[in-house]
């Protein structure tokens, strides 16, 4: 703080101290429970938010098993930090760990790679044999791809941790006939859906307190940037088409050219402030009502009953 500071930016600042520190208190107890698993995955996918929670809870249940597991979600939303996890978590230090985009490689490096000759699959494959193979948009894969290398997989799925991603519904895929059925089933086996960051609004202070500490100010130290109370509140009325990413960005950007301490609404691009990409009324009032439930449910350590009691709902719409 600098003075003179006024009351509520005081109470703000101390608030977001207690909430960094409960993160920091609850990480340590976690990482004592199993610091070979849940730490690296608590941190790499920060936050606190019940989308957030829940989503660690699945890749923690993943790390335990070899099933092919498909990622879906839209751009940005952290796709292959998932799929890092998950090969630093269930495979040796040394294994392989191949990863291909499938929307920037041409389709003659995709036949090579994937399908090689004879159906016994190609580099790429041999490549990750012992490890995992990382497929990034499977959905722009070609169809006559696809359909060898099912093929493939028939031959060599025990070989490696197979797991894809994709931003596209590929069962509407399969129902226009652009995405092959097979395919799906053999990678499908455990789908995965990322929230977008729209969807876990209350992650964006920590989310911003770590995306600044990794910047490089000539000024100061850029972990010492902060946001103000009402940036903070654009930043979470905002829409985020671009998801992690794009925040990723804005504040990298904003922590290290900027030569203030404090980013306020002047600081922040005028994309942020266009009303036609907040959400209505409704949509916002929906937001605190499921924040304001999940809130309640933890006070009552799971007990949907009674968290619906305390709400004065019905059981069946706690969740």
């Amino acid at each position: 703080l600098q003075k003179p500071f006024r009351v509520d930016e005081l109470i703000a600042t101390l608030k977001r101290g207690i909430e960094f520190r409960k993160l920091q208190s609850e990480r340590a107890a976690n990482a004592a429970r199993s610091p070979s698993i849940q730490t690296d995955i608590e941190s790499r996918l920060l936050g606190s938010s019940a989308a957030v929670k829940k989503l660690i809870q699945q890749v923690r249940k993943l790390t335990t098993v070899r099933t092919p597991v498909l990622l879906q979600g839209e751009e940005g939303t952290g796709k292959s930090t998932i799929a890092e996890v998950l090969h630093a978590n269930s495979n040796p230090a040394d294994a392989p760990y191949i990863r291909i985009d499938c929307d920037l490689s041409s389709e003659a490096d995709l036949r090579a790679g994937l399908l090689g000759a004879g159906g016994a699959g190609g580099a790429w494959i041999q490549q990750a044999k012992g490890g995992t193979l990382y497929v990034e948009h499977l959905d722009r894969l070609a169809l006559a791809i696809q359909k060898e290398f099912v093929s493939v997989l028939r031959a060599t799925s025990n070989s490696f941790r197979l797991i894809c991603s994709t931003t596209e519904d590929l069962e509407g895929l399969i129902d226009v006939g652009k995405f092959h059925d097979e395919l799906f089933y053999r990678v499908a086996s455990i789908p995965v859906q990322l929230p977008p960051l729209r969807e876990r609004i209350d992650d964006i202070a920590v989310l911003v307190r770590y995306f600044a500490s990794r910047a490089s100010n000539p000024n100061f130290d850029a972990s010492l940037v902060e946001f103000s109370p009402e940036a903070l509140a654009i930043l979470g009325s905002y829409r985020w088409p671009g998801n992690l990413t794009e925040l990723s960005q804005l504040v990298s950007q904003l922590a290290s050219s900027l030569d203030v301490r404090v980013i306020t609404p002047q600081h922040l691009p005028s994309r942020l402030k266009e009303l036609k990409l907040w959400p209505n009324l409704s949509e916002h009032l929906e937001r605190e009502r499921a924040r304001y439930i999940t809130t309640v449910l933890h006070a009552c350590h799971g007990d949907k009953a009674r968290a619906a009691q305390v709400l004065g709902i019905d059981a069946s719409q706690v969740s």
